[in-house]
């Protein structure tokens, strides 16, 4: 009998044409103590008028009061099709619940042409010859800075506190954003910031990327926190310094720090990388500009058995399931060592049809059928 593992990232997604409606989808989302997890709709609208509505999730403390917000921003998935189908604002769960668990909104915001956004995306009609850099930048910023309306008028949000935060592409969007200095904003964070990468250090028209860093440099004065991996594939700490020195030459007001490698890949740590890896470098970079740094929900570990049947890596796979706070999640098996695991779902609903879906793609025919074991932290009711 042969017995496979198999551990998938969850790519569920509704495509069909350039605008997309969002769904009402509150049911299924799995609840921390001390904390509140729930889907937004978003409806912007621009100094000319036109409007949009972004995806959007936010996590926050579950108590009474107004709390500094931390719009979190992503980066692309290397296609429009892959940013549309796999792009879903549960991808930054876990960054979420870290900064929510410290006292603020964290809402992941996906801009124009991402997830279940309308409108299109920033890089549309772009080529590597011709990235136009400047153009997205002033295209995201201003989905971000619409987007920061739209959250303050909630009445769990803070109207003059609030902290971008932006992953790859993301944090070359908020430091874009700082060259207008938003009114209310504290502070910017750019997790493996940068635009166009080739790989190798490599990026689309650096000379251009360089320049528009600079210039939003010229005008920003809000202080910003720039953070890369030893190990980042896609904007090495090389590049990552080249970018810091071009918008830092100017007055921008800005700290570099580069982080020891993690995994494989270090560029997406704020996706992947565990809170302890990241947070003492934020806390510290928010407790100077007077924002809070403590924790104000403490989370317990999961606690479940693991499944009878698994290997060694299978037993490895569960134990990392269970300290993975990328929610949506779910974790199927046979009970005869084959396994599958979703996370980063819309729903939990579509967790467990992934992780059951991956989990029958290796088992062999006259192996026991694959069930959910783990719904979020939780095993399933019993029928």
């Amino acid at each position: 009998m042969r017995h496979w593992a198999t551990d998938f990232v969850l790519i569920f997604g509704l495509m069909g044409g350039s605008h997309f409606g969002l769904p009402a989808q509150t049911a299924g989302a799995t609840q921390l103590a001390g904390l509140i997890r729930e889907p937004l709709s978003l409806t912007i609208t621009f100094p000319n008028r036109q409007r949009a509505v972004l995806d959007a999730y936010v996590t926050r403390p579950d108590k009474p009061g107004v709390f500094p917000v931390a719009l979190i921003t992503h980066g692309t998935d290397g296609s429009e099709q892959s940013d549309r189908q796999h792009l879903t604002p549960n991808r930054f769960s876990a960054a979420a619940i870290t900064f929510a668990r410290h006292g603020y909104a964290a809402v992941v915001v996906m801009r124009q042409g991402y997830g279940q956004s309308t409108g299109h995306n920033d890089y549309q009609g772009n080529s590597c010859a011709q990235p136009q850099h400047a153009l997205a930048g002033k295209m995201a910023r201003d989905d971000i800075l619409a987007a920061l309306t739209a959250i303050r008028v909630q009445p769990w949000a803070a109207k003059h506190q609030a902290v971008l935060v932006g992953q790859s592409s993301g944090g070359f969007s908020v430091l874009a954003a700082s060259a207008l200095n938003p009114p209310g904003v504290q502070a910017i964070i750019s997790f493996s910031g940068g635009r166009g990468a080739m790989g190798e250090g490599q990026v689309c028209d650096k000379t251009s990327l360089l320049a528009t860093l600079k210039s939003y440099g010229q005008t920003a004065r809000i202080p910003t926190l720039w953070l890369y991996t030893a190990n980042d594939q896609s904007f090495s700490p090389q590049l990552g310094e080249e970018m810091f020195k071009a918008y830092h030459r100017a007055e921008a007001k800005g700290k570099l720090i580069t982080l020891p490698a993690y995994g494989n890949d270090g560029h997406d740590l704020l996706i992947s990388a565990p809170e302890g890896f990241w947070w003492r470098s934020v806390s510290s970079f928010l407790s100077q500009q007077h924002l809070p740094s403590h924790g104000v929900v403490s989370l317990t570990e999961v606690e479940l058995a693991a499944p009878a049947g698994l290997t060694s890596s299978g037993l490895q796979a569960f134990k990392h399931y269970l300290s993975d706070r990328g929610y949506e999640k779910a974790f199927a098996t046979n009970g005869e060592g084959v396994w599958g695991r979703a996370h980063w779902a819309r729903t939990q609903q579509d967790a467990n049809h992934e992780a059951v879906a991956y989990c029958e793609q290796y088992r062999e025919k006259e192996e026991a059928a694959c069930t959910i074991y783990a719904a979020g932290d939780q095993r399933p009711a019993a029928k």
